[in-house]
């Protein structure tokens, strides 16, 4: 848990979404609930989260990590859990795997 929280924050690098599409467009979705405070957006995009999480395709750390971030802005701490978006977005890169 405290690895999931310190990489969120940015001490280390966070968990990876960015090579499933559609984990990578629920985090850009967070990001546009979370920057333009709307709550009906924040709520739409946690379901999405859970979901993805739920299936399989967003890993437990990249769900704690998310899920902290959705709490901040429940708590209407807009802008700090638009910083730790930023750093866990800023924190993604492309695997160089061949598929």
């Amino acid at each position: 848990m405290l690895c999931a929280i310190l990489s969120a924050q940015g001490c280390g690098r966070p968990p990876q979404v960015v090579d499933d599409e559609e984990c990578f467009s629920a985090v850009e979705a967070l990001w546009t609930a979370v920057t333009t405070k709307r709550k009906d957006l924040l709520e739409q995009t946690a379901a999405d989260i859970d979901r993805l999480h739920t299936t399989e395709k967003l890993s437990k750390e990249g769900h704690e990590a998310l899920q902290e971030i959705i709490q901040s802005a429940r708590n209407e701490e807009w802008m700090p859990a638009a910083k730790t978006l930023k750093s866990f977005m800023l924190g993604q890169r492309k695997s160089t795997a061949v598929r």
